[in-house]
This record gives C-alpha cells, structure tokens and sequence, in this order.
C-alpha cells in the first residue's frame, strides 16, 4: 500500500470548524472567518501535531474553563478525523469581545 499524507492545511481547517462549532457560529460567518489565519500548525519529529490558536474570549467566561474546553474540541476533532496524535493545542487569548447573547449563552449573570 501506500503513504497518507494530511497536510497543515487540512488540519488547520479541521480545527477552525471545530472552533466554529465552539463558538456556534456557522463556518461562513464573515466576522469569524478572520479566525482562521490565527491557526497555525507544527509537526514533531514523531509526526504528532501542537496546533497553535489566537482566540478572543467573550467577557464573563471564565478564561481557563472556556480555554480548556476549546482545547478539548479541536483536539479531539482532529484525532478523530487524521487519527494522528495531537501533542498539544496551544491558545492565546489575544482579547475579550461582547458576549453574543444569542441560543446557547447565560445572560442570568447580568
């Protein structure tokens, strides 16, 4: 047989739509697209993937939870899809936004 190659590309791609699965944003969303230039991906010698994300938190998340569950997703959206092992998934939070107050948030906090 022969050799699969998953290229960054579709890796980095995986892991977007996953975010926008996070975030509940449809991938088409022009206001998120921006996000996936924030994505980069690094491969280890042992061809493990470290995907790196900027990301903007909504304000009254708690950072480390909402930063931790993200992680979570994409990792195991990636696994599940390219069977390779993701070693680590990196973020930083480069700003916090409104929140959107849409399906799916608490606004019981205000």
């Amino acid at each position: 047989m022969g050799n699969i190659t998953v290229s960054d590309n579709v890796v980095s791609e995986i892991a977007y739509r996953a975010m926008c699965s996070f975030y509940g944003v449809e991938p088409e969303d022009r206001d998120f697209k921006k996000y996936k230039k924030n994505i980069s991906i690094e491969r280890t010698p042992e061809d493990n993937i470290i995907i790196n994300i900027k990301i903007e938190v909504p304000y009254g998340e708690n950072l480390v939870n909402f930063s931790q569950n993200l992680m979570k997703v994409v990792a195991e959206n990636v696994t599940q899809m390219t069977e390779k092992v993701v070693e680590a998934v990196n973020l930083v939070i480069t700003s916090i936004s409104e929140s959107r107050n849409e399906e799916g948030t608490d606004s019981s906090n205000s």
